[in-house]
């Protein structure tokens, strides 16, 4: 992909042949039902990219979260570690569900 350019619909399509069609229609829909502001059609192109990259981070975070939690309930003994992932997962969720997430970042 170096030195390539892609438009949005490249990028879809890209993205999508590279396995991660799933995510990317995830992140537009949270994106959706949160009030995304990098939907907004004043965002500066910069501004925005950062803000969509925000939200693709977040969920796969949310995803790694998930993983590291079904590998943790098959393990015995590690219940702090498995409360301790659940809250963190949790509290992500909310933050994308309640468009809290874009207050998240204010404080980076």
């Amino acid at each position: 992909m170096s030195g390539q350019s892609l438009d949005s619909s490249g990028l879809r399509r890209h993205l999508a042949q590279s396995g991660h069609g799933v995510l990317l229609r995830e992140v537009e829909k949270a994106a959706a039902k949160s009030g995304a502001p990098f939907l907004a059609a004043d965002k500066p192109l910069a501004e925005a990219r950062t803000l969509w990259s925000q939200a693709f981070d977040a969920l796969t975070r949310v995803a790694t979260l998930e993983s590291a939690l079904e590998a943790v309930k098959a393990a015995t003994g590690e219940d702090d570690t498995f409360r301790r992932l659940k809250a963190e997962r949790d509290a992500l969720r909310r933050a994308i569900k309640t468009g809290n997430i874009w207050d998240l970042s204010a404080g980076r």
